[in-house]
């Protein structure tokens, strides 16, 4: 795949703002270019644009080369970039598969692009003998997440995979919330397919949504692209050195993830013996898709009760659902006292 084709040419030939890049020897510099003030505080300087140290611990934990990296101020960033960097307003378009995560559509509309919306089946996966039909030679964009978000369900790899093979636009793997899942990363194909995109994030397993550190992985003519377009400072220098930390903390985000998972299945056992409570799918994220004849009372009730849940009844095949994100012991055992207190 030739990359550089699929780019817009306004972004071809866009000249990005150009910080000086600070290395190593910063300290042996008088700084005077950028009008910071001068006298010593923890933040009185920009951040590192490419944040250089953070990309390196992310690149060891990921087996990645830094050069497939891209940050940025959360995946919401990353996906912004993504439809600003091959779609032309009011030209083009991409797809998704409802339901799915909301920002995908709406950074879509910001930016003027069409968003096709392809079938899933009752298992919610891509009815992927029909995806043909809405695709046509101006669809730049396929979003694919996975574990999927609000059902939890993980799409196969090997299916996305074929469809990247023949697709001529960026293929785009959402993986949010792979940490709670056994399924396997797309991380491993960004090398053979050039147009494959893969998004993690700091936001869920590893307990730093408010960093706000997206993680994009993808050929490095992508990501050199996607520098160009981003702000010059999209993440502070704080939140740099707090997502280090954070990725550095191996032990306790393991004891998280098998504890959020081992949660997650209690709770869906007990959800499965109330009568008017149905799980639907088959999560493998930190959350639980549930449905009940009354959705909205009884989103009510939990609110009542100083329990908040997400309702989803408006997104397609969720006509009566509610999402559930896994707490903490303590929290799902006061969920589920409440549950079983309801009329």
């Amino acid at each position: 795949m030739e990359i550089d084709a699929l780019i817009r040419e306004n972004v071809r030939a866009l000249e990005p703002y150009a910080p000086f890049s600070w290395g190593k020897e910063e300290k042996d510099f008088v700084r005077l270019d950028s009008n910071e003030n001068p006298f010593p505080s923890p933040y009185n300087r920009y951040p590192d644009p490419y944040q250089r140290a953070l990309k390196e611990v992310i690149a060891n934990l990921k087996g990645v080369d830094s050069s497939h990296l891209f940050l940025g101020n959360g995946s919401d960033e990353c996906i912004d970039l993504l439809i600003r960097l091959v779609c032309v307003p009011g030209k083009d378009n991409l797809v998704i598969f409802p339901p799915t995560y909301a920002m995908y559509e709406i950074y879509a509309q910001m930016n003027d692009v069409e968003v096709r919306k392809a079938p899933v089946d009752t298992d919610f996966q891509p009815e992927w003998e029909k995806l043909p039909l809405f695709i046509d030679d101006n669809t730049k964009l396929l979003f694919f997440c996975t574990p999927g978000n609000p059902v939890g369900n993980v799409i196969p790899l090997d299916a996305i995979c074929r469809v990247a093979e023949t697709f001529p636009g960026l293929v785009v793997v959402d993986e949010a919330y792979l940490d709670f899942s056994d399924a396997s990363s797309a991380v491993g194909i960004i090398e053979k397919l050039r147009n494959v995109v893969v998004l993690q994030t700091l936001s869920k397993a590893w307990g730093a949504a408010g960093l706000r550190v997206g993680i994009c992985m993808a050929h490095p003519l992508l990501v050199e692209y996607l520098n160009k377009m981003k702000p010059p400072y999209n993440i502070s220098s704080a939140a740099q050195q707090e997502a280090i930390g954070c990725l550095n903390r191996h032990e306790a985000f393991r004891r998280a993830v098998l504890l959020i998972r081992q949660e997650r299945e209690r709770l869906k056992r007990i959800f499965c013996d109330v009568p008017w409570l149905q799980v639907i799918g088959k999560s493998e994220a930190n959350f639980l898709l549930v449905s009940c004849p009354d959705c909205t009372g009884f989103y009510h009730y939990l609110l009542q009760h100083h329990v908040v849940v997400r309702l989803r009844q408006s997104l397609p095949h969720c006509g009566t659902c509610l999402r559930i994100t896994v707490g903490t012991p303590e929290e799902n055992d006061k969920l589920i006292q409440i549950i079983k207190d309801y009329q």
